[in-house]
């Protein structure tokens, strides 16, 4: 995308002004991490049961949760829904406030109609939610700045597709992608012949991509599921270029960090799939310590020395953000489901689950107050599916909150923002999510 440029009178001022213009245009302003199926989970149903999914996961559902599910869906279906969520996070005694999330939700199955050895046996899923008035937020403030990075994590576009097949006996496997939105760009000071300044700005929106793969095995009424999803890293990366500043040497400034990170995770989990109950009992483990921090150095040591053409041995990188000492983490998961024939073709579903998600984030013991909490998950919902004789319809709700556990940061040098007596921040806070989605096969 260009932008018009704009002229300013000669001065010392207007030659920083650009600069510091678009390092406030490209600078987010919180942290942000996880995509928001990482958060809240991936459908419906899925949503209802506790975020389960890797042995129990239905329709287009399975393209998040394991793809090698998606050979269950042997007929064409489309499926569209709203989705959204609010916060209430404190630190201390203070209330931070964040933007709901309100977003679109969209899936579809679609098997290959192969003949012979594979008819029956191959399926294609997509998967997209899409929040309403954001492609992706990345915001960073001051580590000193009380902020709850879980908010921003679910402002962002996600997209999904994976390939499911059946190799019989019970055996399944499957494969695909998630892809997250990510930022390039670059922007050039410099003064035109007659002295003016001007900048000029471009930047292009990229996807980044991270595996899924998963498989499961069908034993009578039970089934074992496994899904394995790759790291997903959602970066921004824009250089600003100062040339030609009436002597003023500027070095390239990079505006650069994470706006968005799926940690690489592994799911296992077992479920019974017959039967008026289902039940699923699974635990993900996902590998945080990876996680480099949101942010990146600014100003960077140049490949090869402008002045010999040899590589550059010297320094002049500007210090690296400290590493943000994350811990991997395992999440233990829970869902249930009670199915009820009302009439001929029309089938109800009672819904509910659980998880607890520990915190990979460490105490916030210094000047940083970028807060993160154990989070205790429950969940409920209501399915409703009609089949032949009658349209065939599906229609799911569920609803969701999350109890951000109390945690106290104990300020070890000084008080900090929020801080209560003895110099301790209690940070706390609730999300409750809800949604519906309607489903045609056709």
């Amino acid at each position: 995308m260009l932008r018009p440029i704009r002229w300013m009178r000669r001065g010392i001022a207007p030659l920083l002004a650009p600069l510091l213009a678009a390092g406030l245009a490209f600078a987010p302003a919180r942290a942000a991490r996880a995509s928001p199926v990482d958060v809240l989970g991936f459908g419906a149903r899925a949503s209802a049961m506790g975020a389960t999914g890797a042995a129990s996961a239905e329709g287009y559902e399975a393209v998040h949760a394991n793809p090698a599910l998606l050979s269950l869906s042997r007929e064409r279906r489309l499926t569209l829904g709203l989705e959204g969520a609010i916060f209430d996070l404190r630190a201390g005694d203070r209330r931070l406030s964040y933007a709901p999330l309100r977003g679109s939700l969209i899936g579809a199955t679609l098997p290959i109609p192969f003949g012979g050895a594979l008819a029956d046996r191959v399926t294609i899923g997509l998967g997209f939610f899409t929040p309403f008035d954001v492609v992706v937020r990345g915001r960073i403030l001051y580590p000193e700045t009380p902020q709850f990075p879980l908010a921003d994590r679910t402002q962002s576009v996600a997209v999904q597709a994976a390939l499911g097949a059946s190799l019989g006996r019970g055996v399944r496997v499957g494969a695909g992608f998630a892809a997250l939105a990510a930022l390039s760009g670059s922007v050039t000071v410099a003064t035109d012949a007659s002295g003016r300044v001007g900048t000029l700005v471009e930047d292009t929106l990229v996807a980044s991509y991270g595996p899924i793969v998963g498989a499961s095995y069908d034993l009578g009424a039970y089934r074992v599921g496994a899904t394995f999803r790759g790291e997903l890293v959602g970066r921004f990366n824009v250089v600003i270029h100062a040339e030609d500043l009436g002597g003023i040497a500027v070095p390239p400034l990079n505006i650069a960090g994470i706006a968005q990170y799926d940690p690489a995770a592994v799911a296992l989990e077992v479920a019974r799939v017959k039967g008026p109950w289902k039940v699923a009992i699974g635990a993900t483990y996902k590998r945080w310590s990876d996680y480099p921090g949101a942010v990146e150095a600014t100003v960077r040591c140049p490949e090869v020395d402008p002045d010999t053409g040899e590589p550059f041995t010297g320094s002049c990188s500007a210090p690296a953000p400290a590493a943000p000492g994350y811990s991997d983490t395992v999440v233990p998961r829970v869902g249930v489901e009670r199915s009820l024939a009302l009439r001929p073709g029309a089938t109800a579903h009672a819904r509910g689950g659980a998880f607890f998600e520990p915190s990979p984030a460490p105490e916030q013991t210094g000047a940083s107050n970028v807060y993160d909490n154990a989070r205790l998950g429950l969940s409920v919902g209501y399915g409703l599916a009609l089949a032949a004789p009658l349209p065939r319809l599906t229609l799911d709700l569920f609803t969701e909150v999350q109890l951000l556990l109390p945690r106290a940061h104990q300020k070890r040098d000084e008080p900090g923002a929020a801080a209560g007596e003895g110099g301790a921040v209690r940070a706390r806070g609730v999300l409750v999510a809800g949604g519906t989605t309607v489903g045609v096969a056709f």
